[in-house]
């Protein structure tokens, strides 16, 4: 029987500042968004090659040429957050609702994962039943990619998300 390990959170007050003065300090602090890449070996070195390039581009460019960076690499992939399931359903899925006609947001909520999130097609019953990733299983990282597709499809743009406060009503698929 395997032992629990105890985790302990250690909290640490830290200001973020983006590009502008802190109160307290000279410290200037840029941070990026999340980006994913895939580790690949090209003649026996290892690279790292950038999933989304516009938005890698998007996050560097708020760097100053020169600027002496971190850069932190991780295997870690954060879940999609609550904000970003109410931003889909409050949001984005109303917009496409009344750009296309569809007032069906569970209907096109299918449809989208359907297409973007099919791991295959299973027997079941003797009927073939198409298999799909819950978005509640995606990384931020992936739930951005998958908004990304459904941008691709629709051709409706997806609203910068920081211009809208999202109430807290809202479904977890």
């Amino acid at each position: 029987m395997m032992k629990k390990r105890s985790t302990t959170a250690v909290k640490k007050t830290v200001k973020k500042v983006d590009r502008t003065r802190s109160k307290t300090s000279q410290i200037y602090i840029t941070d990026t968004k999340d980006f994913s890449a895939t580790i690949e070996e090209v003649g026996g070195k290892k690279i790292l090659k950038i999933s989304h390039l516009n938005w890698f581009d998007t996050q560097i460019n708020k760097f100053k040429t020169g600027e002496k960076v971190s850069l932190y690499v991780s295997s870690r992939r954060p879940k999609r957050s609550e904000a970003q399931n109410r931003y889909y359903w409050g949001v984005y899925l109303p917009l496409i609702a009344n750009e296309t006609g569809e007032r069906d947001l569970d209907r096109l909520h299918r449809l989208f994962t359907g297409m973007f999130l099919t791991t295959g097609i299973e027997l079941v019953l003797g009927k073939q039943v198409r298999i799909t990733r819950s978005t509640t299983a995606l990384s931020k990282n992936d739930f951005a990619e998958y908004i990304m597709a459904i941008e691709a499809e629709t051709g409706v743009q997806a609203p910068p998300t920081q211009e809208y406060e999202i109430g807290r009503d809202y479904k977890d698929n």
